[in-house]
């Protein structure tokens, strides 16, 4: 799939998403929402360290107070992942990967004093696209779709909200893959040994354009 199909199915689903609400949960007692930021992500058990690429996430969200300051969230987001590595000359295959998710992670929140936000969670995700780069920075042909990656994954999250104003939020989210997205060669006695994983630190900023 090319990057511009890629870019529009995710904004046709972010848009979607953003009119269902309004549509539908207006009249109920839900609160809704956008957010958009950066992710600095790494790959674990590839043998280098460091959050250094960086890509665009964003996406929408819905919520609702179950609990006194308890809520349930569910968000439909973009997002890019994967990793770049800095001594590409030490680096046989290549100098950057690129890979790019729609998530719908689903967590719950615990509001403290109304400014501060506690979440944990979990995200099913859909691998739209996936490009690796030389160490010339040129994309390197793909043997079979999607580099052999797995379509479809699984994360756990937890994160943490201040709300600047009632409407505005900066949040930081750590995001790491309960099944790996792609299998390493050879068989692993040890479960973190048998794959790849995704390693996400996103900074991000929210606004509640539908609230309660």
């Amino acid at each position: 799939m090319s990057r511009l199909k890629t870019y529009r199915l995710a904004g046709t689903m972010l848009v979607l998403l953003t009119i269902f609400p309004l549509a539908k949960l207006s009249a109920q007692e839900f609160n809704a929402g956008v957010f958009g930021g950066m992710n600095a992500s790494q790959v674990d058990r590839d043998g280098y360290g460091g959050y250094h690429n960086l890509s665009f996430t964003g996406g929408v969200y819905v919520n609702r107070e179950f609990h006194t300051d308890f809520y349930w969230q569910l968000e439909l987001k973009y997002e890019g992942r994967g990793a770049y590595y800095s001594n590409s000359e030490t680096v046989e295959d290549f100098n950057k990967t690129s890979f790019q998710y729609i998530s719908l992670p689903l967590s719950v929140h615990y509001l403290i004093q109304e400014k501060a936000q506690l979440e944990l969670g979990f995200s099913p995700n859909v691998l739209l696209g996936f490009q690796a780069y030389d160490n010339q920075r040129n994309q390197v042909p793909l043997s079979e779709p999607l580099g052999g990656n797995r379509r479809f994954g699984l994360d756990g999250f937890a994160g943490f909200h201040y709300w600047l104003h009632s409407t505005i939020s900066v949040g930081l989210r750590f995001t790491y893959s309960v099944i790996p997205y792609s299998l390493r060669e050879g068989a692993a006695v040890r479960y973190l040994d048998s794959g790849y994983f995704h390693n996400v630190l996103s900074l991000t900023v929210s606004y509640k354009f539908l609230h309660q």
